[in-house]
């Protein structure tokens, strides 16, 4: 048996068009009033994306809409996943801290690769422009 012959991707319905889909969907349905089918299809968002803030943010607002309880719950866990993007945005991409393992084990060739997918992705990145020259020069004197 080969490597990946025995994996299968998981299964989507035929009516599932993806979050943005779902979320646009139910802020209609809340727009029009139709407060029970946004919440199904706001469950339905959740089921394939539990993660997904702007989903227990409507979830929570159409809760607290009708006073049930449940509604500062929702809002909690959409803090916290908003939270948690955040802090995941302002991090340090992992291809980053692949190309600088690369060049810290020697392996200039394939640092300067990935360095230079970012830089396509990321032009003017200071940082990304800073890596860049000080590699330069570190091959100019000889150091790698």
């Amino acid at each position: 048996m080969q490597h990946g012959e025995n994996t299968k991707s998981a299964p989507i319905p035929d009516n599932w068009h993806g979050v943005t889909e779902g979320l646009n969907k139910a802020r209609k349905q809340t727009a029009d009033a139709h407060y029970q089918e946004a919440i199904n299809t706001l469950k339905e968002v959740l089921e394939f994306a539990p993660s997904e803030p702007q989903a227990w943010r409507l979830l929570g607002d159409i809760l607290r809409l009708h006073g049930h309880t449940k509604a500062d719950a929702c809002h909690t866990k959409a803090a916290s996943f908003e939270k948690h993007a955040n802090m995941d945005a302002n991090a340090t991409p992992i291809s980053e801290r692949l190309a600088k393992l690369l060049w810290s084990q020697g392996e200039a060739d394939a640092a300067r690769a990935m360095l230079a997918l970012l830089l396509l992705r990321s032009p003017d990145n200071e940082g990304l422009i800073e890596m860049r020259n000080t590699w330069d020069i570190s091959t100019s004197e000889g150091q790698i």
